[in-house]
């Protein structure tokens, strides 16, 4: 498979992690298919790195590959779960949080995401870490977990089609 199918995948992975997350964010943590809408969620996200990496990893220089590579990370903290009875969702999350806003500054560096994407990005972690940390900020989260949805497949949507060209 040529690298511009595999990207192009990434950006259906995008798409389709967006869509997940906001979906995501008003299902309650209660309900018996959250942890498999998260897993899909955190599988899509991570080939949805992968395509969007891969579409601007020239011009988004060290801070895009120091992004990408800390969002990754990230993700699969997160999925770990726990070690010895302790959770890693928060460590997780906050270097995958980390990862994007330095992937979002490299995304603004190499132009090739209209604007609003990284900027979307940055939003979605400093408003998400408020809601998550902070109590009785709790939609916050909600907000954030939509904010990223709507960016991540707004990313996905670009490369999807640029990378068809």
């Amino acid at each position: 498979m040529s690298s511009i199918n595999l990207i192009r995948l990434g950006g259906l992975a995008a798409i389709l992690a967006g869509i997940l997350r906001g979906v995501n964010s008003f299902v309650s943590s209660d309900a018996p298919i959250v942890a498999i809408l998260y897993l899909l969620t955190d599988i899509f996200i991570l080939f949805g790195m992968i395509g969007i990496y891969g579409f601007q990893h020239q011009e988004a220089r060290l801070w895009g590959f120091l992004g990408f590579l800390l969002a990754i990370i990230g993700i699969a903290i997160i999925r770990t779960g726990a070690i010895a009875g302790v959770s890693l969702y928060a460590i997780g999350a906050s270097i995958f949080t980390a990862g994007l806003s330095l992937l979002a500054v490299g995304s603004w560096i190499a132009r090739k995401l209209p604007r609003w994407i990284p900027i979307f990005w940055v939003i979605s972690t400093i408003v998400g870490f408020i809601g998550y940390f902070i109590p009785g900020l709790s939609l916050l989260f909600v907000i954030s977990g939509v904010t990223f949805g709507i960016s991540f497949a707004g990313a996905g949507i670009k490369v999807w089609s640029a990378a068809s060209k």
